[in-house]
């Protein structure tokens, strides 16, 4: 049963990080979860392909994710998000840091689609309506390719936010974001995947 397996796989990595960011911040009583019903203003997101890209000249590989986020909130509001990326090596990587621009213009080359827009281009207005909706393309550096799971985390797409109190600081509040988690297996080895897209397995609303 490979699903369990990798539930098993994803405890022995992700549970123990995470319950070392709690501890470390004193937030590891009471967590909270997401309201199940949106109350706050939130995007239209629609996630396409995790992918690998391998350049050429250079023999370095890069993960690449597009999407579309439309604003029907009934206002404008600003687009500004942001994207990290965990894997069970143990690294966290933010999308665009160690990118060679060249690397992202590569694969906007690749991608065949007039609208995309690169990390930095997307940053700013998101009118309202479907007429306005936007194209935005991801790139994290891969630098460890011996890899199973990598999970996505996605903020910036709600409006959604919750404060819990610091037991370490009692004085102090910390402020979670509504983040959307996006949990990917690659079974086998990942370059010899070539760019063939990653499988998703799990998607939910978490606090982060």
């Amino acid at each position: 049963m490979p699903l369990i397996r990798t539930k098993d796989a994803w405890r022995r990595w992700i549970w123990p990080a995470l319950a070392f960011v709690l501890l470390a911040t004193g937030l590891a009583a009471a967590y909270p979860v997401p309201a199940s019903i949106p109350f706050r203003w939130e995007f239209q997101f629609e996630p396409g392909d995790l992918r690998l890209y391998v350049d050429d000249d250079s023999g370095q590989s890069y993960w690449y994710l597009t999407y579309k986020v439309t604003n029907r909130t009934g206002r404008d509001r600003i687009w500004a998000p942001k994207f990290t990326l965990y894997t069970d090596a143990g690294e966290i990587l933010e999308s665009g840091k160690s990118v060679p621009t060249q690397i992202t213009n590569d694969i906007v080359e690749l991608l065949r689609n007039q609208f995309i827009e690169t990390q930095n281009e997307v940053i700013g207005d998101l009118l309202e309506g479907p007429e306005n909706a936007r194209d935005g393309l991801v790139v994290w550096p891969a630098r460890v390719l011996n890899v199973n799971e990598l999970s996505v985390f996605v903020a910036g797409i709600s409006g959604e936010t919750t404060r819990v109190r610091n037991p370490m600081t009692p004085n102090e509040q910390v402020i979670l974001y509504k983040t959307l988690q996006r949990d990917y297996l690659i079974p086998g080895d990942a370059l010899a995947r070539g760019t063939a897209p990653v499988d998703m397995v799990q998607q939910r609303w978490i606090f982060r």
